[in-house]
């Protein structure tokens, strides 16, 4: 165990899940198949990782050349659209139609058939399967960078205006995704995409149309672009608290729909990088909410992204996508099979007051002590020169040093004390600050 004054986004930033964990399972031993997250995305999308991107992860993240390959991108270009595509969306890209070799998607995954060549993806599986699938932010094509040619306006309800927002970069998600969902975007609140998906949710769930596989992308625990944020939400605490307070939205949701006694929620990051946990670099959060999950329990069986995605094939009776998901065990301490009726309130953090998001009073929580913030300007100092416009293209040794001075206490930790904190946790837990 680790002493709570590492958890420097702790309950008072993180209330949903703190109380997720809670009320459903703490999975204390969870590992995530990916080092980073080009290879991670894909490892919890596809349950393996192709050669070639393997290969290239580790020298592109050593920064010793190559592209940065992810999300069924090659060399940052979507294979999936034509040249003239391509252009509309981006007018910076190249309009040599053999810019690249061939049209083949080389960082992806092939299906389980000759005709499914660059198709393994779990999506891709459910969708050969004759399921329903809805997608809201994966392999998204489109640019939210205010500087650069083609730059989606940024609306928090496009809806109402119907103003196209998402791209697909996937043909398969292409009629599947909603086009007023913005992608990864760090200037844009979770707030506002879970008001889109819960848009689309409301219909759905009075229709009795809601999907049997839905894929959901709320990135504000990502951080960024804190100059140019919008909303106030503008500071690594109330990003944090943004993401959480809309991923407890979604669950509320759920709960209280025709399909909560159907439906199980996964949460997870696709890679731990960086920041490495204390007891092994690629232990991570995972959460699973909902019908049939065990509640106010304790599950220390270790479980990976590929037993995440197992599970998830065995709920919607699809076969393995490959040979690692294959052998993999699902993950069933983690269910009950006893009809347990649940629910769930949101909560939002008290940080979140200083904020312009609509949160009604009743929502906050008690916060029993307070963390310290710093403002937005602090913060865009703390982290000059870091790139937040794409994922991932950050100095994360700077990233991580930047967190730790503006949330840690004391010197930044670089090595592992020993400690055996298993005694007298409770009073630790309590002792700590904004736990």
């Amino acid at each position: 165990m680790a002493t709570p004054k590492l958890a420097i986004l702790g309950q008072a930033l993180s209330p949903n899940h703190h109380q997720l964990a809670r009320q459903f399972v703490t999975l204390d031993n969870f590992y995530d198949s990916g080092e980073q997250s080009s290879t991670g995305w894909t490892w919890t999308t596809a349950a393996r990782v192709p050669d070639l991107l393997e290969k290239n992860a580790p020298v592109n993240y050593a920064q010793r050349g190559l592209a940065y390959e992810a999300e069924e991108a090659d060399r940052s270009i979507y294979t999936a659209l034509t040249p003239a595509e391509r252009r509309a969306v981006n007018p910076k890209a190249p309009t040599d139609p053999d810019v690249l070799p061939g049209p083949a998607l080389l960082t992806a995954p092939d299906g389980d058939d000759d005709a499914s060549a660059g198709q393994g993806f779990l999506w891709s599986a459910a969708i050969r399967a004759g399921l329903s699938v809805r997608n809201y932010g994966f392999s998204d094509a489109s640019i939210y960078d205010a500087g650069e040619p083609g730059a989606k306006p940024l609306e928090r309800e496009p809806a109402k205006t119907g103003t196209r927002i998402y791209t697909p970069g996937d043909r398969l998600l292409a009629s599947r995704s909603d086009p007023y969902f913005r992608g990864f975007d760090q200037k844009m609140p979770d707030y506002w995409r879970m008001l889109e998906w819960q848009r689309e949710f409301d219909a759905a769930d009075a229709a009795g149309t809601v999907p049997a596989l839905t894929l959901l992308r709320l990135s504000h625990d990502h951080f960024g672009d804190f100059k140019d944020a919008i909303d106030g939400v503008n500071t690594v605490e109330t990003e944090m608290a943004d993401n959480d307070y809309a991923i407890g939205r979604v669950i509320e949701r759920i709960a209280a729909s025709k399909v909560a006694d159907s439906t199980v929620v996964f949460i997870i990051e696709d890679d731990a990088q960086n920041g490495a946990d204390h007891v092994d670099a690629r232990r991570s959060i995972a959460f699973v909410v909902g019908a049939h999950v065990t509640q106010q329990a304790l599950v220390s069986t270790r479980y990976t992204t590929v037993s995440l995605l197992r599970t998830i094939e065995a709920l919607l009776g699809l076969k393995p996508l490959g040979l690692n998901d294959a052998l993999a065990l699902p993950m069933a301490d983690v269910f009950d099979m006893a009809a347990t009726p649940w629910s769930y309130r949101a909560t939002a953090a008290s940080v979140l007051k200083t904020t312009a998001l609509p949160i009604p009073d009743d929502r906050y929580a008690v916060a029993t002590r307070a963390c310290p913030t710093h403002t937005a300007q602090y913060w865009a100092d703390a982290m000059r020169g870091q790139n937040f416009a794409q994922e991932d293209r950050l100095d994360t040794a700077a990233f991580n040093t930047a967190l730790w001075r503006g949330l840690g206490s004391g010197p930044e930790p670089v090595v592992r004390s020993g400690a055996d904190l298993r005694q007298g946790r409770t009073a630790t837990v309590a002792a700590a600050s904004c736990s």
